[in-house]
């Protein structure tokens, strides 16, 4: 049920009562002001009805009759015609019934019969006869011999008026009584699913405030505006969440980042610094000193040189900042290049390629592919510890994908360290020797440009065996069919 639902039938309520409890107040003032109870105002109110023609007639005839000749009363011929018409007739001498309409029961008569009353002050009124009311009009006068007597028109009350006379007021307590009942229920109702809620809310709202978003919104059942909105607020948490730890990570990342850069460029700029102080202070006091240790300032300087390109590139491609230029590139081809310029490079390794007989196609930017798959080769031969370096590269094809692997036989990674070479500024060696380690950077950058390919990079490693890249690359819808 939704909460405009709820509210009009809140309203509704309110009115209802609202209505119930004027009316109420207003039967209390009047009793207040008239000092009368509620059933006798009814009584009253009773009292005050007009007669009807039948009943006026007959009334008028009786009470004539009883005036003039009341002891002809006794024997009256005319009651059958009465009660014909609708009308009950009870005639009363003293505290016996001397006649009463057939369908009256003396009785009931007898106990209910109100007190004589000569002076005829109070002439009409309502008497139960076994459960049944009826209305009346009296007239009480003396027989000849002096003996009290009394003739009574009685008609019978309608049913909602006999209810109301008897049980008018009960049943205004039972409504009201009702009527807080219902209030008291949808408070309690509005309040269970609407106000808790809503609460519940508020403490989320603090906690999020005071910058705890450990905690879960308790599920609401429904499918009201209150429960899609806690759905949406616990889903807003949820991403809130995620952002802060992901951006803690950025932090992480970039602290580690800069500490790294600090570390990589120091290290060649104080070799560098300490180079030319030696040439300065005469510590190389003979030419051949000094060329050398020029020599070696020149490749401090161009490593730092290529340190910074690889910082630049990764950078870009970590803010998806460098542009990919895209076109149909044949992977084998280009394993095949690449093979033969590297058994130039290392003439010493033993390079082979194993390439299906299909062409296998993928749309790729060529050059930062290439650059992926001679990093590969070029970190296999840094890392190698055997007398006969062995490189092998396998293309083949796997349903919709291109899979490259490149092995090598050198002395492979251990498995805690397996998933961290492709983070960035990754070394096996820890202390971060640049001389063996590289810039740790080359990984990292070859995982985001293939995934840049909307592809995948992985490894496998076994020590003292070798170790295994895998690239997987989409293959040209054409190739993939």
């Amino acid at each position: 049920m939704s909460i405009k639902m709820r509210f009009m039938l809140s309203y509704i309520a309110v009115i209802l009562l609202t209505g119930v409890f004027l009316i109420s107040a207003f039967v209390l003032g009047v009793c207040t002001l008239t000092g009368a109870s509620p059933g006798q105002l009814y009584k009253s109110a009773t009292l005050q009805r007009p007669l009807s023609t039948d009943e006026e007639n007959a009334f008028l005839e009786l009470k004539m009759l009883a005036k003039n000749t009341p002891d002809k009363l006794l024997q009256y011929q005319n009651f059958e015609k009465l009660e014909n018409s609708g009308i009950q007739v009870v005639v009363r001498k003293n505290d016996t019934i001397v006649y009463s309409s057939s369908e009256l029961s003396k009785k009931s008569l007898l106990v209910h019969m109100p007190e004589y009353e000569l002076n005829n002050l109070n002439m009409r009124g309502t008497i139960d006869n076994q459960g049944d009311l009826f209305r009346y009009i009296k007239f009480d006068f003396l027989y000849s011999e002096g003996s009290h007597g009394s003739v009574m028109v009685l008609q019978p009350e309608n049913s909602y008026t006999e209810i109301m006379q008897k049980w008018g007021i009960p049943i205004v307590g039972v409504i009201l009584l009702f009527g807080f009942l219902v209030i008291a229920l949808l408070s309690y109702f509005v309040a269970k699913s609407v106000i808790q809620p809503i609460l519940h809310l508020k403490e989320g709202a603090e906690k999020i405030e005071a910058g705890n978003l450990d905690f879960e919104m308790e599920k609401t059942t429904g499918k009201n505006e209150i429960a899609t909105l806690i759905s949406t607020f616990e889903k807003m948490r949820i991403r809130l969440k995620k952002s802060l730890e992901v951006q803690e990570q950025y932090e992480n990342n970039r602290k580690e980042l800069l500490s790294n850069i600090s570390h990589d460029l120091k290290t060649p700029i104080t070799s560098i610094v300490g180079y030319i102080e030696g040439i300065q202070d005469g510590v190389a006091n003979t030419p051949e000193k000094q060329a050398k240790y020029l020599e070696i300032a020149h490749t401090k300087a161009k490593d730092m040189n290529a340190l910074i390109d690889e910082l630049f590139l990764f950078s870009k491609l970590d803010l998806h900042k460098e542009p990919f230029y895209m076109r149909s590139v044949d992977l084998n081809a280009l394993l095949a290049q690449i093979a033969e310029e590297s058994e130039f490079s290392f003439p010493d390794a033993q390079i082979s390629l194993t390439v299906p007989d299909e062409k296998l196609m993928t749309n790729a930017d060529r050059e930062k592919l290439k650059r992926v798959f001679e990093n590969l080769i070029h970190n296999s031969m840094k890392y190698m510890d055997k007398t006969q370096a062995k490189i092998t590269i396998q293309l083949e094809k796997q349903q919709d994908m291109a899979i490259i692997t490149f092995a090598d036989n050198g002395k492979g990674i251990p498995d805690a360290n397996l998933n961290a070479i492709f983070d960035r500024f990754y070394r096996e060696e820890q202390s971060r020797n640049s001389n063996t380690g590289g810039s740790g950077l080359g990984l990292s950058i070859a995982k985001q440009i293939v995934e840049e390919h909307q592809g995948r990079i992985w490894a496998t490693s076994e020590l003292g065996v070798g170790t295994a890249v895998c690239v997987a690359l989409p293959l040209k819808e054409e190739e993939a069919g």
